[in-house]
């Protein structure tokens, strides 16, 4: 008797378990659905203006700018600053990073109070120095202690858990196969898989018959991720992968307008590129929600990269940018924007526009 009550009890633990879990499946599934694009979680750009500026021009989903498990757990404000979400910013995702189990579920529970919709772990960032610390796609080489760390974060939060990853640390060493099934046994919610190794980091072309592969097999939604730089872009990473969605990351550097082109790709309309004018006007509004979020002297210097990324590639921006930078006044700088409008706002797009085919050859 003892013996099947312990088994009945057991079973019933099971059974929450599953249900739980697959309802979490469902939450992102319906999350995913009507969603073309998403925006990646970016060290330096996706931040809470940015994210907000992406929503409006048409982003379906967002994350957070990644953020270290220790971090979080330390409460450093620069840290806090980075998960910092708008009260109407929904779904948004926070992601984590770091290699010890405990730490990356106490995390997730810090996580948590800040009610994103989801809490995805990055297996793929190549950046050196989150590598160095086993982080990121460091742990594609260790894929036990990858699953230690998903279980661990799975029980350890009500929230759905997703998970992003390369195809592998090096084309000697592809393991996207067995890498998501390990992540869906584990209770992952869905797996974003950007068709590059750890060696490329952003060279050379992203692999996207590898994410076919994943797809073709997979249980939970997959989200393709690299070189997407246009809608048509987009279109065929849809058409050749079979992906639930995409997600887009150096593609809406600088240029939040893709979205929009996602959009109108989407429905097989026609799109035109902003003009010099929109993209000063768009640089503007930029600067005074960072101003109104941080302060003038805080807002500027966090707007300078964002300022640089928006006109990289434009003819004669050089003198322009290295004007702007010396400042610290809005006004000022506002000027400098309006002079620079003056002389160029109704040109169309005129920086190069990326491509498969650019970039492959980049």
């Amino acid at each position: 008797m003892a013996y099947d009550l312990l088994a009945r009890t057991a079973s019933q633990r099971l059974g929450a378990t599953v249900s739980a879990l697959e309802a979490k499946r469902a939450r992102v599934r319906t999350m995913l659905e009507p969603a073309d694009a998403l925006l990646s979680p970016m060290a330096g750009v996706s931040d809470l203006v940015f994210r907000a500026i992406c929503r409006a021009h048409g982003a379906d989903v967002t994350y957070c700018e990644f953020v270290s498990a220790n971090g979080l757990l330390q409460g450093n404000q620069a840290t806090l600053d980075l998960v910092e979400l708008a009260k109407d910013e929904h779904p948004v995702g926070i992601q984590l990073f770091g290699s010890e189990p405990g730490v990356l579920a106490e995390a997730a529970v810090e996580a948590e109070k800040l009610e994103p919709d989801l809490i995805d772990i990055n297996f793929g960032c190549p950046v050196k120095k989150v590598v160095k610390k086993n982080g990121g796609s460091a742990l594609l080489c260790n894929v036990p202690l990858m699953e230690q760390i998903v279980r661990a974060v799975v029980a350890a939060t009500r929230l759905p858990v997703t998970a992003k990853i390369r195809i592998g640390w090096s084309h000697d060493s592809l393991n996207h196969l067995e890498v998501t099934r390990m992540l869906e046994e584990a209770g992952v919610c869905a797996v974003t898989v950007h068709g590059r190794t750890r060696d490329q980091k952003f060279t050379g072309r992203a692999d996207w018959s590898a994410i076919a592969q994943v797809k073709a097999v997979a249980r939970v939604p997959i989200v393709g991720n690299g070189d997407v730089w246009t809608g048509e872009d987009f279109l065929r990473m849809k058409r050749e992968t079979g992906c639930d969605a995409v997600m887009i990351a150096r593609g809406a550097i600088g240029n939040p307008w893709i979205f929009g082109e996602v959009k109108a790709a989407r429905r097989g309309l026609a799109w035109s590129p902003p003009t010099v004018g929109q993209v000063v006007d768009a640089i503007i509004d930029h600067l005074d929600r960072e101003i109104a979020l941080r302060g003038e002297r805080n807002g500027i210097l966090r707007m300078r990269r964002q300022m640089s990324n928006y006109l990289k590639g434009y003819p004669g921006v050089a003198e322009l940018r290295r004007m702007v930078f010396e400042l610290l006044q809005r006004g000022a700088i506002v000027e400098a924007f309006d002079r620079f409008r003056a002389e160029h706002g109704s040109q169309p797009l005129a920086r190069p526009q990326r491509t498969l085919a650019s970039a492959e050859a980049a």
